[in-house]
C-alpha cells in the first residue's frame, strides 16, 4: 500500500505487523492539504453549478454548464486517482463538507507483514505504507542441484517435511523452474505452492522437499558392496 499524494498520518488503524485486514477496511486516516484543496474545488463548482441551474438559454449559458461539469468530472477524477472511494466523494457532495482525512483502505485480504506508517509522521507521493499478503496459500522454494535438474520438469509432486510438524507431510506440485542458476552454489531455484490452512506455514521456515524422479530400470548395489581402490571401485559377485 504506498502513498499517491503528500500529507500526515492523523490515525493509525493498522498498528501493529500481523494484523489481519479484510479487503475495504480502513489502515489509517491520511490529512492532506492538495486533497483538501480539491475537494473545496469540487464543492465550489458544485455549489455555483446549482445555482445557476437555471442559466440554460444562449450559447454563453451552455458553455458555462459544460466548463463547470468538466471541472467538477475532473476533481472527482482526481480524488478517485488518489484512492477515495466513490462512496466517500457521494458523502462529500450530498454534505457540502470538507473531509479532513481522507481513509485508506485495505485493497486486499490478507495479514499486515511490514508496517512502515507511524502515527504523525509525514508522507510523500510514492512512500510505502503497508505491505500486506495473503497467507492463505504460501510458495515454497527448494534448492536443485545442477546435475539432478534434468529430472525436474514443472507438474511433478513433491512432498514437503517441517521441523515444526514432526511427522507431517505436505504435498505440492512444482509450478516453476527458474530459468537461471546461482553462481555460487550451484542450485537452481524451484517453486511449489501449497495451501496455509490455519496459518501453520510461516514465512521464513526451513523446509525438505523431496522430489521422487524416475530413473528407469537400471542396475543397484548397496553402498557397502563397492570397493574403492582409489583407482577404481570394484563390486564382486557371488556366482
Amino acid at each position: 500500500v504506498n502513498m499517491k499524494f503528500e500529507g500526515w498520518i492523523e490515525k493509525l488503524h493498522a498498528d501493529y505487523t500481523g494484523k489481519q485486514v479484510r479487503k475495504g477496511e480502513p489502515l489509517a486516516d491520511v490529512y492532506s492539504a492538495e486533497l483538501l484543496a480539491t475537494q473545496q474545488e469540487l464543492l465550489s463548482t458544485l455549489r455555483w453549478s446549482r445555482a445557476n441551474s437555471g442559466v440554460r438559454n444562449g450559447e454563453l449559458g451552455g458553455m458555462l454548464n459544460r466548463d463547470a461539469e468538466a471541472i467538477i468530472e475532473a476533481a472527482r477524477q482526481r480524488l478517485r486517482l488518489w484512492d477515495v472511494s466513490d462512496e466517500q466523494i457521494k458523502a462529500i457532495e450530498e454534505t457540502g463538507k470538507t473531509v479532513r482525512a481522507v481513509t485508506i483502505h485495505s485493497p486486499v485480504d490478507g495479514t499486515v507483514v511490514q508496517k512502515n506508517a507511524v502515527q504523525g509522521m509525514r508522507v510523500m507521493p510514492g512512500e510505502k505504507l503497508f505491505d500486506i499478503a495473503d497467507l492463505s496459500t504460501v510458495w515454497i522454494t527448494a534448492d536443485v542441484y545442477e546435475h539432478e535438474l534434468p529430472l525436474i520438469n514443472p507438474g511433478e509432486t513433491a512432498r514437503v517435511s517441517l521441523s515444526s510438524l514432526p511427522g507431517r507431510e505436505v504435498t505440492a506440485k512444482i509450478e516453476f523452474v527458474n530459468p537461471t542458476l546461482a553462481g555460487d552454489t550451484r542450485t537452481v531455484k524451484v517453486r511449489l505452492t501449497v495451501p496455509n490452512a490455519g496459518g501453520r506455514l510461516k514465512p521464513q521456515m526451513f523446509t525438505n522437499v523431496e522430489i521422487k524422479a524416475g530413473l528407469g530400470k537400471r542396475l543397484a548395489v548397496p553402498d557397502d558392496a563397492v570397493l574403492d581402490t582409489g583407482v577404481r571401485q570394484i563390486v564382486y559377485v557371488d556366482k
